[in-house]
């Protein structure tokens, strides 16, 4: 009987180490596959995941949060290359956007160096183009860092609580020259109470500055532009119309594209941009927002976008 139990407690023993063997053995199998991963993207490597089969949930847990970094890493991955992408394209067009209006400003400073007959007006004139190409020049520089950091995640917007309906009535006054300039007067339908939203204070006055030169800029040969706001329960809209030539069909789906400049394309606040709708729509993206376009040419086009609503 004796013998009985102590051969029983043999064997049992016997298991009971060769199941702890094999235990350790598929551990030490397991955490080798986890350290060969680890090595793999150390150099480069991040289309695999790590798959691992223990009973172990300290091991299990270590390999999903091992495959969450990898996705995250991913993911920031091919957010860098197509920043890169886009930022080797963008320098390539901007390239030719410079050289444009640097070559005209060259040459008329060269032809008022060597022409010594020009009068004192024809001076003036090209005095006047020379400033208006440079001024083109600094808003495509300006917009192109603006849209820059917006993309790198650098610029900060910190919300606040804004009265939206201020916001677009100190807009409205900052365009009273042009207005006046057009003889135009803007169609307003903004409530007579404050309507209070989340947003960046400089951003809003951005938006709006840049909708309300596109209006001005495609919108005037229709003799209508009009500003409208309207509450939801959590947002609030904010609607920039104009009954001018409108945007194409075809254009319509490109119109937010950074550097799309097609027929008459309304992303150019300065000809030969294609910036100014692009940093529009990260500006309200970057607000927690939407924006949005429809338009029948020749009969109305409206900017629409939306900000979170502050109670």
């Amino acid at each position: 009987m004796f013998t009985y139990i102590q051969t029983s407690i043999t064997v049992i023993l016997l298991a009971a180490s060769s199941l702890l063997v094999i235990r350790q053995w598929h551990f030490k199998r397991q955490l080798a596959m986890v350290t060969a991963r680890i090595e793999e993207i150390r150099n480069g490597s991040i289309n695999q995941r790590v798959r691992i089969s223990t009973t172990q949930k300290s091991l299990n847990e270590l390999g999903g949060s091992m495959n969450r970094l990898i996705d995250d890493f991913q993911r920031s991955m091919e957010k860098v290359n197509w920043l890169e992408s886009e930022r080797k394209k963008m320098i390539t067009h901007l390239s030719h956007d410079l050289r444009t209006p640097l070559t005209a400003i060259l040459g008329y400073v060269e032809f008022m160096q060597t022409d010594k007959t020009l009068t004192e007006a024809t001076r003036q004139h090209y005095f006047q183009i020379i400033s208006s190409k440079g001024n083109k020049l600094e808003t495509l520089i300006r917009d192109f860092f603006e849209l820059s950091k917006l993309e790198a995640d650098d610029e900060l917007l910190n919300p606040e609580r804004i009265n939206i309906i201020d916001k677009i009535q100190e807009a409205i006054l900052s365009f009273y020259h042009q207005f006046q300039l057009v003889q135009l007067s803007p169609q307003l339908q903004l409530p007579e109470h404050p309507i209070y939203v989340w947003g960046n204070g400089h951003s809003i006055d951005r938006i709006m500055n840049n909708l309300l030169s596109n209006s001005l800029r495609y919108g005037v040969e229709g003799g209508m532009i009009g500003i409208r706001v309207r509450e939801e329960e959590e947002r609030v809209w904010i609607d920039v119309w104009d009954q001018g030539q409108g945007i194409s069909e075809t254009d319509l789906p490109y119109i937010f594209e950074r550097l799309y400049t097609g027929k008459a394309s309304r992303n150019a606040v300065q000809q030969g941009n294609g910036l100014g709708l692009t940093i529009t729509k990260k500006l309200v993206e970057k607000q927690q927002g939407e924006i949005h376009v429809d338009s029948i040419p020749n009969q109305k086009t409206s900017f629409s976008f939306y900000l979170p609503k502050a109670t």
